[in-house]
């Protein structure tokens, strides 16, 4: 019969495994999370880009009316 408490005196981890698990718990993964903050802050950026387009663009239209009333 296995005497459990023999067989855990002798064991010991191996170092693959303790390099793995350092491995493991020192690396930056992104979740879900990372991913949705990322595509929120695409989104955000392309709204604020398009804002600043339109922007320029009523301003330009705004001077043309201008130019061409007082002109």
């Amino acid at each position: 019969m296995i005497n459990f408490e023999e067989e855990l005196k002798k064991f010991h981890p191996s170092l693959e495994i303790e390099g793995v698990e350092d491995a493991v718990r020192n690396h930056d993964m992104t979740d879900m999370t990372d991913i949705f903050l990322a595509m929120m802050k695409e989104k955000a950026d392309a709204a604020i880009q398009a804002r600043a387009e339109g922007q320029a663009q009523a301003q330009a239209q705004m001077e043309q009316m201008m130019y061409t009333h007082l002109g």
